[in-house]
């Protein structure tokens, strides 16, 4: 099966982006956040609760994959990606840890190997923040730019380290308004169409 994940901060566009592949007839998989049982916690302290946050993720994008690996072989996206999980943990774990998180993250990539295409959803700071407050959820309050720049820059470091050996797409979702612009939701599918066509 060829999988492709989609990267990028809090509200750069991942579930929205993914969406769009309906469009050419792919299958889909959105996180299930809420059965996280951490997630609430890390939102109210993220610096407190990352580490069983991440591994719960990590695991439930795993899950999520490996399930529909075995119920049909067949092209997806994910609004969600592994390369996102490492970031997070990057940001908030260390020593003991990190290298248990990273060897849990080893584990699932050496099972499910990599994405045939990631894509990396840019988008600033203060754009990702005022998605945030148009949404309103009540979880999300506490995020404040510091953060959500810190978690950009991370995610900028890990695609940086796949981009000789993957296929990466950059996109700037703060630039590209593929929730609203047809002109642009024809664009991006026609990318991804292109793509599939042409490597898969």
């Amino acid at each position: 099966m060829s999988h492709i994940e989609i990267c990028g901060g809090i509200a750069s566009g991942k579930t929205t982006f993914a969406s769009l592949m309906k469009k050419l007839n792919i299958g889909i998989l959105f996180e299930d956040f809420k059965t996280n049982p951490f997630w609430k916690a890390f939102y109210t302290n993220p610096g407190k609760y990352i580490f069983e946050t991440e591994i719960a993720f990590t695991l439930l994008h795993y899950h999520q994959i490996k399930k529909r690996i075995e119920e049909q072989n067949d092209i997806i996206v994910c609004d969600f990606s592994f390369v996102l999980d490492l970031a997070y943990a990057k940001m908030g774990l260390e020593g003991s840890k990190l290298k248990a998180f990273e060897s849990v993250y080893s584990e699932i990539h050496r099972e499910l190997g990599a994405p045939s295409l990631l894509i990396h959803l840019k988008c600033d700071a203060n754009t990702e923040l005022e998605r945030i407050r148009r949404r309103g959820r009540k979880e999300e309050n506490s995020i404040n730019l510091e953060f959500l720049a810190a978690l950009n820059k991370a995610v900028e470091d890990e695609v940086l380290k796949v981009r000789e050996k993957w296929a990466v797409l950059t996109i700037d979702s703060s630039l590209k308004d593929f929730a609203n612009d047809e002109n642009i939701k024809k664009e991006m599918t026609g990318i991804i169409s292109d793509f599939i066509s042409t490597n898969l």
